[in-house]
């Protein structure tokens, strides 16, 4: 199970639900594999940042080497995998078309308006990773780390120039690939602007989805 969507989108918080109802799931999110790296300052976290705070998206040769060995480990494992943030463009489509049965695909399509006004009310402490967003989770005094008490800084990367200059290039990038997986027959688009109106949707069809695995299997 693939789910696709804009960075900001909402992608991780439909993934908590999806784990939460079907448990059969392993969650691999390229987001946090990609902040582990920069937050560890491995060669590829290292390599990765610099993309990141140019508001571009990471090459695909560094997101497949953080992502394949993970996903093809958990298949042997025989797990069923949900992966959160990849493939953002064809060639890392034809790379996970090599190791991995591709059989849903969940595209979540919101407005860019909506993620630029979520990204950049977005703030962080940066000695603890800790996030603040002024939309819903802010800090007790503005600009201030509630537990510190230092300044709170944001990321040039959820600076709202920056967000739309990613935005505008994931479109470019996965345009492609929606249409490769419609070719396919097996992607379903969900519009909205809130995670939780969306999300029903998203469940509904994936129960449906799943219980026609089930049914052909036993017949």
């Amino acid at each position: 199970l693939l789910i696709l969507g804009k960075p900001g989108g909402g992608k991780g918080t439909i993934s908590g639900k999806i784990l939460s109802d079907f448990p059969q799931f392993r969650h691999v999110s390229t987001g946090d594999q990609l902040r582990q790296h920069v937050r560890n300052e491995t060669k590829l976290g290292l390599e990765a940042k610099k993309y990141m705070d140019e508001g571009s998206l990471v090459p695909d040769n560094v997101m497949i080497q953080m992502v394949m060995k993970d996903a093809v480990e958990a298949i042997k494992n025989g797990q069923s995998l949900l992966l959160d943030g990849f493939p953002r463009t064809m060639e890392q489509a034809v790379a996970l078309d090599e190791q991995l049965d591709v059989d849903m695909v969940i595209n979540l399509c919101i407005p860019n308006e909506t993620i630029i006004e979520r990204i950049s009310d977005r703030w962080i402490h940066p000695s603890s990773g800790r996030v603040y967003n002024y939309s819903y989770k802010p800090p007790k005094v503005t600009g201030v780390d509630d537990e510190t008490g230092e300044p709170l800084v944001q990321r040039d990367d959820d600076k709202p120039e920056s967000v739309l200059k990613r935005l505008n290039k994931y479109e470019e990038a996965t345009r492609p690939l929606v249409q490769y997986y419609e070719k396919k027959g097996v992607i379903q688009t969900f519009k909205g602007t809130e995670s939780d109106v969306i999300y029903p949707e998203v469940q509904g069809w994936l129960g449906e989805q799943l219980a026609d695995d089930v049914e052909a299997n036993t017949i």
